[in-house]
């Protein structure tokens, strides 16, 4: 356990305990069963929605707003004194006599003893009905009889988001609460009928394990005027007031009284869930609901859904784990990498408490974490790999934001970039390598319609998908021959030198690169026809020749070139001199000499260093006033204007592994590790969780330096993930099978780790009695040694013990 005063974890538990309320910032948890999502603080803040947070946002959320972080999932115990408080703290905000939350995987924890009686919330999904278990234990740890009333509260939204914040002061008319006595739940009916699927549309609803003391729809007279979830009327009376509404501001609250004795204890279960089709299909649906409730009636059947939950949870993280001497770093590759990658697969950059969920899936960033949950959970990642294919159009390019359960109103103006459909061939080569089951190419997927970037038509093959994104690049080349930019690269705001749509990237040329090499690779193990090959060799060696005859600046490779030809990334401009993704990924593409290489690498080091890893790009370009026509609106030192741009350093360390720089790689994944980062940057300055990353971290041209910006919905945690297990660790997939190739620091003797692998569980051992940090001298598998470092999987069955020894050959 690692502790300090604020937080501490338990590995063995995989979680985090958090022992203040006040942080700077909502540090959260998500929470999930696949359609019915949420996200939690440690103070009890979050919201909850049920598929997407577009149309289906069950509760409200305030944001860029104060009092920050609220409403959420609120609980409270009323003593017979009318003394009230939450175990989540807020939103009572009575002084408590013991505090704390913890984060697991999947559900939190939250647990508050004052007057002698301790409350545990503990805040779940049902893993078979889509709902949200409010599991409350309450103790009476005094020595008298205590009667008290236990409240669940939540704050219903009118599901369609823009709706309700645009014109909610009207919809407000089309909203219903009502009480079902057979049910005994209080039922919430959203009516808005331009709802883009009126039949999914669901009824929510709020229940308890046992029957209601009372029960409250109506928001409004649950609070009471001018008053907010901290002092509610209804707490003041010690009932809800059974209140519902035919139109205004909807709830869901439920009451359930207690009494017990000195030592005694009780569980009360409140729920809040939802059930489809409550406008077309309404009393199907209440029959529904009331099937689904006897679930949360029998606490046995409740226990199995919270087993059903963690059990999910304990196979994905246990597909790979290590043991290594650095505990912060064993700690975020076995649990917190992971699982925040679980979480941008399920809500792309959309949802947090500072993101409000209206971006959708953006195209490359679910493709990247895609390439991360590959080899965790191959279904998924195919599932949305198939999903984006059919999100991209006949000429190979693709949709940019895709809104897979939204509507085709979410997709009206949409932008070209250079690289989305560029991602693909990384994920299928992810999938791939873990499957080996090449049908996939010839699976056959559907076109989207450029007439409402919605409907599809038609079908190729996946294969076709893959070559036709090739050909949109090679159609789609500038005047130096690199992918034209468009509305950006992996950089968004690097449009800015591409107005006039003759800006290149030579980044994308980077790229291009690799995805060309990994579709050689893919269409030599697969039997593809030759012709295939011989096209993708060609654009291959073109884009190659390339690169190296227009992208090296004398000491660093440059970024791009702007619409009139001019060098986007070179010694000899005033702002914007070095970029760092052209020095990593030129090493990962295998272009230039190792010195080009080694002498890019030291220079994004040397220019862009910082005791919290490298920024984008130095110097940062200056905004308004100074600059008329700037770069961005970005101040210097802010995301892609200078800060450390955190999913961009995964990329770096993968070429320093690549390069053999131990040190330099080690000590970028090190500092930055979430917990390391906040230690060696302050709490009060970097605000953010201990244990996900954040997108980016306020450079040292700004004032705010190490703020950790924008966290939890960023693709550096997929990239961290594989950085530390396949890049350092070394334990990396291919098409033939399971390569080991460690990068580690000279003075680790030994580290083990476990891996499965096509039906097989590699068991790893690593020694390194020679002290060097690359380098494999023997692979025994089973007591045999093979050749090379890569292990076939075809000569392992059900389990591998493995043994590596390093050294030179």
């Amino acid at each position: 356990m690692n502790d300090n005063k604020t937080y501490s974890f338990n590995d063995e538990e995989r979680s985090i305990r958090i022992n203040r309320s006040d942080l700077p910032t909502p540090w959260i948890n998500y929470l999930s069963n696949g359609k019915m999502h949420a996200f939690v603080s440690q103070a009890g803040g979050g919201f909850a929605w049920w598929k997407s947070p577009i149309i289906y946002r069950m509760m409200h959320y305030r944001y860029q707003n104060v009092p920050m972080d609220g409403p959420g999932f609120y609980t409270y115990v009323r003593e017979k004194d009318g003394t009230h408080w939450s175990p989540t703290f807020r939103p009572s905000e009575t002084p408590l006599d013991s505090w704390h939350a913890e984060h697991h995987a999947g559900w939190s924890l939250f647990e508050g003893t004052k007057n002698g009686v301790t409350a545990r919330l503990k805040l779940y999904c049902a893993m078979d009905v889509d709902a949200i278990c409010y599991d409350l234990e309450i103790i009476n740890n005094s020595d008298e009889e205590k009667e008290l009333g236990l409240f669940a509260y939540a704050d219903l939204a009118q599901l369609e988001w823009s709706t309700d914040l645009f014109y909610g002061y009207y919809i407000q008319s089309q909203v219903t609460t009502f009480y079902d006595e057979d049910l005994d739940a209080i039922i919430y009916r959203y009516q808005h009928t331009p709802q883009p699927f009126v039949e999914d549309v669901p009824l929510i609803w709020m229940a308890a394990d046992r029957k209601m003391d009372s029960y409250s729809g109506d928001r409004d007279k649950f609070l009471g005027p001018y008053r907010y979830e901290q002092n509610p009327i209804a707490l003041e009376n010690g009932h809800c007031g059974n209140d519902t509404i035919e139109c205004g501001h909807p709830c869901a609250a439920g009451q359930v009284n207690v009494t017990l004795k000195p030592g005694e204890s009780d569980r009360v279960v409140f729920t809040l869930g939802v059930a489809p089709g409550g406008l077309v299909k309404h009393k199907e649906t209440l029959a529904n609901i009331k099937t689904d409730l006897e679930i949360f009636r029998s606490h046995q059947a409740i226990d199995a859904q919270f087993a059903k939950l963690t059990g999910w949870w304990d196979n994905h993280l246990n597909k790979f784990d290590c043991s290594i001497p650095n505990k912060d770093v064993e700690r975020q590759i076995n649990t917190w990498s992971p699982i925040q990658t679980v979480h941008n697969g399920r809500y792309s950059r959309s949802t947090s408490w500072h993101a409000p969920g209206y971006r959708g899936f953006g195209y490359r960033d679910t493709a990247t974490d895609m390439v991360g949950i590959a080899y965790r959970d191959t279904k998924w990642a195919t599932d949305m790999f198939l999903y984006l294919l059919s999100q991209q159009f006949e000429d190979g390019h693709a949709l940019h934001t895709c809104y897979p359960e939204d509507g085709p109103s979410m997709t009206r103006g949409v932008t070209k970039h250079a690289d989305d459909h560029l991602w693909m061939p990384m994920v299928a080569y992810a999938i791939l390598a873990e499957t080996a089951d090449y049908s996939l190419l010839d699976q056959d997927v559907a076109w989207l319609s450029p007439e409402d970037n919605w409907t599809t038509y038609g079908s190729d093959t996946v294969w076709t998908h893959l070559m036709r994104g090739v050909e949109f690049t090679e159609n789609n080349l500038g005047e130096k021959g690199f992918p034209l930019t468009f509305h950006g690269d992996w950089n968004d705001i690097i449009l800015r030198f591409s107005r006039a749509g003759k800006g290149e990237s030579i980044f994308c040329g980077q790229q291009y690169v690799i995805v060309l090499r990994q579709l050689i690779e893919i269409a030599t193990e697969a039997g593809r026809d030759q012709a295939d090959i011989d096209r993708l060799q060609q654009c291959l060696d073109k884009m190659v020749n390339n690169l190296e005859t227009h992208a090296w600046d004398g000491e660093y490779w440059r970024r791009g070139f702007t619409d009139e030809g001019d060098i986007v990334g070179t010694k000899q401009a005033e702002y914007g001199k070095i970029f760092i993704n052209p020095q990593s990924w030129s090493v990962w593409a295998g272009v230039g000499t190792d010195e080009q290489n080694n002498s890019g690498m030291d220079n994004a080091i040397k220019y862009t260093a910082t005791d919290f890893g490298l920024r984008l790009v130095y110097p940062g370009f200056k905004t308004y006033p100074h600059d008329p026509d700037p770069f961005t609106g970005y101040n210097p030192g802010c995301a892609e204007n200078g800060a450390v741009f955190c999913q961009a350093n995964g990329w770096a360390i993968i070429a320093l592994a690549k390069l053999g720089r131990s040190e330099d790689a080690w000590k970028i994944f090190g500092d930055m590790v979430p917990h390391t980062a906040l230690t060696n940057i302050g709490l009060e300055r970097y605000e953010a969780e201990p244990y996900a990353y954040a997108s980016n971290i306020i450079g040292p041209e700004n004032k705010r330096c190490g703020w950790a910006n924008v966290t939890q919905v960023t693709g550096t945690a997929a990239w961290m993930d594989l950085v530390g297990t396949q890049y350092l660790l070394g334990v990396r997939p291919t098409l033939q099978g399971l390569e080991i190739n460690p990068c580690i620091p000279a003075d680790w003797k030994e580290y083990s780790m476990t891996r499965e692998y096509r039906g097989a569980t590699y068991q790893i051992s690593v020694s390194n009695p020679d002290g060097v940090v690359k380098g494999v001298k023997s692979v025994t598998v089973n007591g045999v040694l093979i050749e090379g470092q890569v292990i076939d999987p075809s000569s392992v069955s059900g389990e591998a013990v493995v043994e590596i020894v390093m050294g030179e050959e």
